[in-house]
């Protein structure tokens, strides 16, 4: 729930928006904007964790400004997908997502990228 906002999202990019947040709550909101884009890509049929992250680039301050994260897929395998993750604009990390099938679609994360696809929204 790291995540204010989904900006943009395509077959192979997303761009999230955050509020201003703690450094360790703005790797989750990282991970979070990978995850959501390879559960959509997948029509949320699928579970998406963490599996790890390489070359971060990071100044543990108290708090961060509200960001911008902008996750692009570099590549994607049955096991997972490799984001190349930056933040306002500058290079921060590679993130690694696994996945592992799901029988149904999640209709938690299915309405939670709705609802921050929205605006409005103020969930």
């Amino acid at each position: 729930m790291a995540l204010d906002a989904i900006l943009f999202c395509d077959d192979r990019e997303i761009v999230t928006r955050t509020h201003a947040l703690p450094p360790y709550l703005a790797l989750e909101a990282m991970a979070q904007t990978c995850g959501m884009h390879l559960r959509r890509r997948h029509d949320f049929k699928i579970q998406a964790y963490l599996v790890s992250l390489d070359d971060l680039l990071h100044d543990p301050e108290t708090r961060t400004p509200p960001l911008t994260i902008r996750a692009s897929m570099m590549a994607e395998t049955k096991a997972g997908a490799r984001y190349a993750v930056s933040v306002n604009d500058a290079p921060v990390c590679r993130i690694l997502i696994g996945r592992q099938a799901n029988d149904r679609p999640d209709t938690f994360f299915r309405s939670r990228f709705a609802c921050l696809s929205k605006a409005s929204c103020s969930a």
